[in-house]
C-alpha cells in the first residue's frame, strides 16, 4: 500500500493516506435529474456499504458541463445547495469539464463563462473540492486554484488525454506543473493502445508514489487511471499504484472504462 508524502485531508477523508477513495459522477441535465441522481447515488452507496463492510462513498462529482442552467448564477447556487444537503458528509466536487477534455459540450456561452462559473461557485462555498483544468493555462489556473484555496475549498488539477498515453517524461512534467501551480491533488487520464501503455502508466504512477522516480520531485496525491476497456484493471489497483481516486457510476458512465460502483466495490473486496 503506496502512501502519498503529503496527504490532502478533507473534513472526514484523508486522500492519499493508501486507501483509493472512490468518486461518482452526476452527468444529468436539468436541476431535478441532477438532484434525483444525486439521491440514487447515496441509496444506493448506503445499501452497498452494507453488503461490503469497511468500503465507502467519499466522493459525488458534478459534472457542471452536463448541466442546462450552468450560466445562471442563481439557480447554480440554489442548485448547490440543494446538493450539499444531499450528499450529507461526503466530499462534494465541482467540474466543468471542456470540449477537448471530453466534456458534455452544450453550452458555447459557458465556455466562454468559466471565470465568472469558478468565481460562483467558490464564493458560495458550497463544494469541497474543484477541478482545474491544466490546460486552460498558468495564469487561469494559478489565479482560480488561489481564489480556492482562500475559501478552504482543495483543488484537483487535472490533464485528459482521449488520443494516447504520453512518454514517461511528459506525464511527470505535467503533474509537477499541476504541484507549481497550485494543485492539492494532480490526475492525468491518457487512453492506451496497448496494454503496454497501461502497465507502462500503472508501474510511473508507483514510482512517483513511493517517491522511487528520480525525475520531477513530486509530493503531492496522484490520480491517474488509463481509459477504456483496456485500461479498466488500472481503476482498481490504487493501493499497488498509488493512486489516490478512483471514478466508478451509478447509473451512466462519465468516462470509458469506469466500472459501476457495485462492480467497484466488488473488486476491491
Amino acid at each position: 500500500m503506496l502512501v502519498s508524502r503529503k496527504p490532502v485531508n478533507i473534513r472526514n477523508v484523508r486522500i492519499g493516506d493508501g486507501i483509493p477513495k472512490i468518486c461518482v459522477p452526476i452527468v444529468s441535465s436539468s436541476a431535478p435529474e441532477i438532484l434525483d441522481s444525486a439521491r440514487e447515488i447515496i441509496k444506493t452507496a448506503e445499501k452497498l456499504e452494507e453488503a461490503y463492510p469497511g468500503k465507502k462513498l467519499d466522493v459525488i462529482e458534478f459534472r457542471a458541463d452536463y448541466y442546462d442552467m450552468v450560466t445562471n448564477s442563481t439557480l447554480l447556487d440554489e442548485l448547490l445547495t440543494e446538493l450539499r444537503e444531499i450528499v450529507s458528509d461526503r466530499l462534494l466536487l465541482f467540474t466543468y469539464r471542456s470540449e477537448d477534455e471530453g466534456g458534455n459540450l452544450r453550452h458555447d456561452r459557458a465556455e466562454n463563462m468559466l471565470d465568472d462559473i469558478y468565481d460562483w461557485v467558490i464564493s458560495g462555498g458550497k463544494v469541497d473540492l474543484i477541478d482545474i483544468e491544466l490546460m486552460q493555462g498558468n495564469y487561469y489556473v494559478v489565479r482560480t486554484a488561489s481564489k480556492a484555496h482562500d475559501k478552504g475549498i482543495k483543488v484537483i488539477m487535472s490533464y485528459h488525454n482521449f488520443e494516447a498515453t504520453p512518454h514517461d517524461t511528459e506525464i511527470e512534467e505535467k503533474l509537477f506543473n499541476m504541484e507549481v501551480l497550485g494543485a492539492d491533488i494532480l490526475k492525468l487520464a491518457a487512453m492506451p493502445k496497448n496494454e503496454f501503455d497501461v502497465r507502462r502508466l500503472m508501474e510511473l504512477t508507483a514510482n512517483l508514489a513511493s517517491g522511487k522516480q528520480k525525475g520531477y520531485p513530486i509530493t503531492h496525491p496522484i490520480v491517474t487511471m488509463s481509459m477504456g476497456e483496456l485500461g479498466r484493471v488500472s481503476r482498481i489497483k490504487g493501493k499497488e499504484t498509488g493512486s489516490a481516486l478512483t471514478f466508478a457510476y451509478v447509473g451512466e458512465e462519465s468516462a470509458p472504462g469506469q466500472l459501476t460502483l457495485e462492480e467497484m466495490y466488488r473488486e476491491l473486496e
